[in-house]
């Protein structure tokens, strides 16, 4: 078979498959986050099927894309582990202002310090925290703090 040949034959049954596949990445984005679980808790595939009362060959066909993940498993993963899963839908032509958009909702900060210095040329100041520095900060007015 000759490469024109061969990349016609690809490209066809890519074209034929194409919902299959598509299904399959999306399945596997899905397994992708619960490898990460797993990674976190420290847990095997083996562990997971026992958990869940799945075999041991379905979880590693879903961790490798060769089945799709059905809503049975979800549920069961949800109940299993006191975990959600969290589904959001972007527009593909507006996905880096939704992602912005989302980060911006999302982003929380909290701080805070045991003690306060300032110099006595009151040109830096800094915060500290068990006697190690923290932060140094210095053209600041102090008078806005």
């Amino acid at each position: 078979m000759n490469d024109v040949t061969q990349k016609i034959s690809i490209q066809s049954y890519i074209d034929k498959n194409r919902d299959k596949i598509d299904e399959s990445l999306v399945s596997l984005r899905i397994m992708k986050e619960v490898d990460k679980f797993l990674d976190y808790k420290n847990l095997s595939n083996r562990d997971l099927s026992v958990k869940l009362g799945f075999s041991e060959s379905y979880i590693s066909q879903l961790m490798s894309g060769v089945k799709s993940v059905n809503v049975s498993f979800i549920n069961k993963f949800e109940k299993c582990f006191a975990t959600k899963f969290d589904f959001k839908i972007y527009l593909e032509n507006e996905e880096i202002f939704l992602q912005r958009l989302d980060e911006k909702v999302q982003f929380n900060l909290n701080i805070s310090f045991n003690m306060f210095f300032v110099n006595k040329e009151r040109s830096k100041f800094s915060f500290t925290q068990n006697s190690k520095s923290m932060f140094n900060v210095t053209d600041v007015e102090y008078e806005s703090l």
